[in-house]
């Protein structure tokens, strides 16, 4: 668990949007709750001074506004780097209109319980926020704590000081915790993902990972009008399987995946489209420079040493016109019967 810690870059990213998509609703709920909550802090108040505290009313109520701008742009926000960033600020806002209400009540003593609950909120809201964000953010209460004092001169404040640092340190670690289980999950949903769109010898997808990239027919992903689509197929490969065993052929089958993954580019789909064929959608590659990574695939495989047997690959090269994508692969597997009538082992385009 919580090797959170270790993610970087892209991979990092992704994690915290799952998390932060994750809890989303429950962190619009809880801070619209802490805000309209912490208005309820005007009758403790009214309890101290006697009266109805007309001196904190607007302070208390002051909270509303910062409320209603966040609520406006998370209907239309959904980055996590602004709105937990947005939602540790309202928390700190909320602290800062308590701390600004305190200034004018005839007793202070009890301000160390209110920061305590602050500490508290801090906590609620730090399950959509990334680690690191929410405890600098909850180190800051101190901050205002002490900031807040050189004009509201608390008389406790060693009290607050010392009950704070332990609440702190505890909600620290368990937000720790909270995010190394969040992390387990998402492994665990990525890896049941992965079952299911991944074919399990090769790594490469299976025809289950379409749905995530086409609709009615076309192509979802972002490609500006061109994609071209390979077809290959390991050229007698039957004679692989009958000579030195399915075993022997299943390490052929990996060693061609592998070779046409490091022949493509990281954005390319790569299919193992059923037996010994493969299909590779490359966005944005036109249909020449699609042949000549094709040339490539087809030597590399070719030269490679798979420790079976030396084997070669036929590919069909076909451009996806924008209509049905079905097409395109039909197209490129017309392209690959050609290339095996002509001899296999060699790239044939398609065309009219």
């Amino acid at each position: 668990m919580n090797s959170f810690i270790k993610l970087r870059g892209a991979e990092k990213k992704a994690f915290l949007q799952s998390k932060f998509e994750y809890y989303r609703s429950y962190n619009t709920w809880a801070v619209t709750i802490s805000c309209l909550g912490s208005l309820t802090y005007f009758i403790s108040d009214c309890q101290l001074f006697g009266r109805f505290a007309w001196e904190t009313l607007f302070p208390r109520s002051a909270i509303l506004i910062p409320l209603i701008i966040f609520l406006i742009v998370n209907r239309k926000c959904r980055d996590y780097r602004i709105m937990t960033v947005f939602s540790e600020l309202i928390v700190h806002m909320i602290m800062w209109c308590t701390i600004w209400s305190i200034y004018y009540l005839p007793d202070k003593t009890h301000a160390s319980e209110g920061f305590i609950i602050m500490q508290l909120v801090f906590l609620v809201i730090s399950f959509a926020t990334p680690f690191e964000i929410s405890s600098i953010s909850h180190m800051l209460v101190f901050a205002n704590i002490l900031i807040s004092n050189t004009f509201n001169h608390y008389a406790n404040l060693d009290i607050m000081l010392s009950l704070g640092l332990p609440c702190m340190f505890g909600i620290i670690a368990t937000n720790y915790v909270l995010c190394g289980a969040y992390y387990d999950n998402y492994t665990t949903k990525h890896q049941l993902e992965d079952s299911l769109v991944l074919d399990p010898l090769t790594r490469a997808y299976n025809r289950h990972k379409l749905p995530s990239i086409t609709k009615d027919g076309q192509f979802t992903f972002e490609h500006n009008g061109v994609v071209s689509i390979l077809m290959t197929d390991i050229d007698w490969f039957k004679n692989v399987n009958d000579t030195h065993g399915h075993d022997k052929g299943d390490i052929v089958l990996k060693s061609v995946a592998e070779v046409i993954k490091s022949c493509t580019r990281g954005g390319d789909y790569i299919f193992r489209w059923g037996g010994e064929e493969f299909v590779v959608i490359m966005p944005n590659c036109p249909i020449k420079e699609a042949s000549f990574v094709a040339e490539r695939i087809r030597l590399h495989v070719e030269a490679n040493e798979n420790g079976v047997c030396p084997i070669t690959i036929s590919i069909g090269v076909a451009a996806y016109d924008g209509t049905n994508y079905q097409n395109a692969i039909t197209q490129a597997d017309k392209a690959l019967y050609k290339a095996k009538q002509e001899g296999r082992n060699r790239v044939i385009t398609y065309t009219e």
